[in-house]
């Protein structure tokens, strides 16, 4: 059943470019980035989904919403929920990114953070000392 509100909305101009998106049938997480090649999964010009994972195979065709707040103090202050990963979700995002994460014991607090470029100890040369 389509929403009464949705009936009486208008439609207007959106592009979407760079995304993050978890399929909504077998949950695995994509980050759709814009770059000079075509993405297998992603076409912008028809906006057209596929979920790559051979069991999955679904095909969406991807938009926006949006919803009118009310402007008032703390309206709208933070992320929908959807829009923040849960920890299956960022793990997927941190496979996909291969990135390094650190424990959040080892977070910086300071104005201007002391270290930001970390080089894993496979990557060091034989005469570059550690911090151990």
């Amino acid at each position: 059943m389509i929403d009464p509100r949705l009936s009486r909305s208008t439609r207007f101009f959106a592009r979407l470019q760079s995304f993050d998106l978890e399929c909504p049938h077998c949950g695995t997480v994509y980050q759709i980035r814009m770059k000079p090649r075509r993405d297998q999964n992603w076409d912008p010009w028809t906006g057209r989904f596929t979920c790559t994972v051979p069991d999955c195979r679904r095909v969406y065709v991807l938009g926006m919403l949006a919803w009118p707040i009310v402007g008032a103090p703390h309206v709208a202050s933070a992320p929908p929920a959807d829009q923040v990963p849960g920890p299956r979700e960022l793990a997927q995002m941190r496979k996909e990114g291969g990135g390094w994460w650190l424990p959040e014991e080892a977070a910086q607090r300071y104005p201007r953070p002391h270290e930001t470029n970390i080089t894993t100890e496979e990557d060091r040369s034989e005469g570059e000392d550690s911090d151990d």
